[in-house]
């Protein structure tokens, strides 16, 4: 990278990372934005038989290791129950080729079982195929709170994207995404951070896709509190009306973080970059 006149990143973050690892040249943040006019609250919500009348939970991510997907499921099962009015919808995706939802799907099944968790947890619908785009923006409009336990984001677009549809966040309070996650329009897990080999290495690992990225020395990333975790989202399930209010103070951020504030910030920065060159 030092190779370059200068390096654009899309948080400060991700800036603090090169910085850290030795890169000289200059770092411009040239944050992501956000369509908050095809994102918004309106929407119309995705058709889930099952969502009805439930407090619905909803996480979009890629399924690897990364990701933490066997941190949110291990929390929703063993602090919610078939008693309880919820659900967990999963929007998440493979991949190689037989990565599908049927093999995803499997490997949640696996996992539970050698967890010996017990059968009557409330439900989680998993899915693995390709959303339309309408199809999406109601997934986020069907939650009452979106989820995402992350060990590490560069911004974290699905957060903003769920903010911008008034939906409240609950994410691990470090990484890319605590440019704009804020305790008002968020509940922000605590974390300590840790070498990802541990985790990586570990019998809860159910995705180990891309582990040789995170086998470096000296790399950490968030591990975020299994209890803590629970504890929100009990939180957020009893009380739909703080879930709503953090929502709608989620949508009105939103509208700050344009994609035409981002083309502006990186035409500034390469006038900058075009400037000290002269």
């Amino acid at each position: 990278m030092n190779k370059f006149d200068a390096v654009f990143v899309p948080s400060r973050h991700n800036k603090r990372a090169l910085k850290n690892s030795g890169v000289k040249i200059p770092i411009f943040n040239v944050p992501h934005g956000v369509n908050t006019r095809e994102f918004h609250p309106n929407n119309k919500k995705m058709t889930l038989t099952r969502a009805a009348g439930k407090f619905t939970f909803v996480s979009i991510f890629g399924f690897q290791h990364r990701k933490n997907p066997e941190g949110l499921l291990r929390a929703y099962w063993e602090e919610f129950s078939s008693k309880d009015n919820v659900i967990l919808v999963i929007k998440t995706n493979g991949y190689a080729a037989y990565e599908n939802e049927q093999w995803i799907k499997h490997q949640i099944s696996i996992y539970k079982k050698r967890l010996g968790i017990r059968k009557d947890t409330a439900p989680v619908v998993i899915i693995g195929r390709r959303l339309s785009e309408s199809q999406l923006k109601g997934l986020y409009t069907l939650g009452n709170a979106f989820v995402l336990p992350t060990r590490g984001e560069g911004v974290g677009l699905p957060f903003l994207e769920a903010l911008a549809s008034g939906v409240p966040v609950i994410a691990t309070g470090w990484g890319g995404q605590m440019d704009f996650l804020t305790p008002n329009n968020s509940f922000l897990i605590p974390f300590k951070l840790r070498c990802p080999s541990v985790s990586m290495n570990s019998q809860h690992a159910i995705s180990r896709k891309f582990s040789h990225l995170f086998a470096q020395k000296g790399q950490l990333w968030a591990e975020p509190d299994l209890h803590s975790l629970k504890k929100i989202m009990r939180k957020a399930y009893e009380n739909p009306g703080l879930c709503k209010a953090k929502g709608l103070q989620g949508r009105r951020d939103m509208f700050q973080l344009s994609w035409d504030r981002a083309g502006k910030l990186m035409k500034i920065a390469v006038e900058k970059v075009l400037r000290s060159m002269k």
